[in-house]
């Protein structure tokens, strides 16, 4: 009786002692912290620039986004890592007196057509699933990489959006409407999925606040022109075109990046004293949530401008060239996407048109990736299966102790 009282003993401790070598993995990921902190380095900056509106009449919309466009192309940021939304295309359009071009100021000395613009989405592809599917990077694998928003968790994002919208809604091709809990929801998914470091929203809008209301995302900074109950009025017309050139919330902002570089320090908080009611008829409002920094404490390039990308050890190009506007911007953007680790990259880019995973370290897009790599699993998942495992553990252990105390009393 002793000794199968002994040898029940030794199997009930190696059981435990299996039990807690595997839960030790998993214990272990559980507290590893967050990789979506501010405390991660600004590598790059990505810009997705909307307009919602279509039509001949909505020709300030365009260029509102079209102003925006070359700023953030003069200060450096490339089309790479620029997402183009243009709805219609007012610089072709048959009642435009001045084929080709577009014009901000009745003076006609800038061109923000230009002749190197390039549209990601044009035309009835600016919907509002498009909109959330570049945020989100909930792509369908035909996507091409062109027109996806390749940002992670060292990217501060700028999306400036343009266009008619109400009471917590913005239309889009005034054919739907984009909500605003809709918008916090791809927010907070970006917020999750490590897609930005900080994000600058800016509405230019009827009733802009109301639309931004809702967002709660961590590390976003929201801009919006005029507040519920207020409109976003336009600016500057032109009697040749017979329409108004740019409304004024988007004057004003240019106005004060006229005189800006790439060198530039100018805070956020110098732009918003720039904004007056006394031209633009709206107050417009800023917030900022779940961040620490103050706008004394936001530069205006990093989220308009190009950083340079230095890595000592990788195999990456010379970033700074990329980001500052070179030619090759593409293909360092493929060298970096085929060289950089997995972690650094979005799941579904990596997933094939049939949905499986397998081959993957064959491919010539992600070589040199381990082909068996343990996905990642959601930290709310982790918690719950932490908790499981622990209880499972110390059930064992009082049956254990009941079971040998019973063995001992018989």
């Amino acid at each position: 009786m002793a000794r199968r009282q002994d040898g029940s003993r030794q199997g009930l401790l190696c059981l435990l002692g299996l039990l807690a070598a595997q839960l030790q993995p998993l214990l272990a990921t559980t507290a590893q912290p967050s990789s979506a902190s501010l405390s991660s380095r600004h590598s790059n900056n990505w810009a997705v620039l909307v307009s919602t509106s279509r039509f001949w009449l909505n020709y300030r919309h365009i260029v509102n986004t079209m102003s925006i466009y070359h700023v953030v192309k003069r200060l450096g940021i490339p089309d790479s890592n620029i997402i183009l939304m243009i709805p219609d295309d007012m610089a072709c359009n048959p009642r435009n007196p001045l084929p080709a071009q577009l014009f901000n100021n009745e003076s006609r000395k800038l061109d923000v057509y230009g002749q190197d613009v390039e549209v990601d989405y044009r035309g009835y592809e600016v919907t509002v699933a498009n909109f959330l599917q570049v945020l989100t990077g909930r792509h369908a694998p035909e996507v091409p990489l062109s027109r996806r928003m390749l940002s992670d968790n060292s990217s501060n994002v700028l999306v400036y959006l343009s266009g008619h919208g109400g009471d917590e809604f913005m239309k889009f091709n005034d054919v739907e409407e984009l909500l605003a809990q809709d918008l916090a929801d791809a927010l907070a998914q970006m917020s999750e999925k490590g897609r930005f470091r900080e994000m600058l929203l800016i509405v230019e809008t009827c009733q802009a606040a109301t639309l931004v209301q809702r967002v709660t995302a961590p590390n976003t900074i929201l801009v919006a022109c005029s507040q519920k109950g207020q409109q976003s009025l336009s600016f500057k017309s032109d009697p040749e075109l017979g329409l108004s050139l740019i409304d004024r919330f988007t004057y004003q902002t240019l106005a004060f990046f006229e005189n800006m570089d790439i060198s530039s320090n100018e805070k956020l908080s110098d732009l918003f004293k720039t904004y007056s009611y006394d031209l633009m008829e709206s107050h417009f409002s800023y917030r900022m949530t779940n961040t620490s920094r103050k706008p004394e404490n936001v530069q205006l390039t990093d989220f308009f401008g190009a950083v340079a990308d230095v890595r000592t050890g990788s195999q990456r190009g010379p970033q700074d060239h990329m980001l500052h506007g070179d030619q090759d911007a593409r293909r360092f953007l493929m060298t970096a996407l085929s060289t950089d680790s997995p972690d650094t990259l979005d799941s579904l880019l990596l997933r094939p048109p049939d949905g499986r995973l397998e081959g993957l370290a064959s491919s010539s897009a992600v070589a040199g990736m381990a082909p068996n790599r343990m996905p990642t699993v959601p930290a709310g998942s982790l918690t719950l299966r932490r908790w499981t495992g622990l209880a499972l553990l110390v059930t064992i252990f009082y049956v254990s102790l009941a079971y040998i105390g019973g063995g001992g009393g018989s």
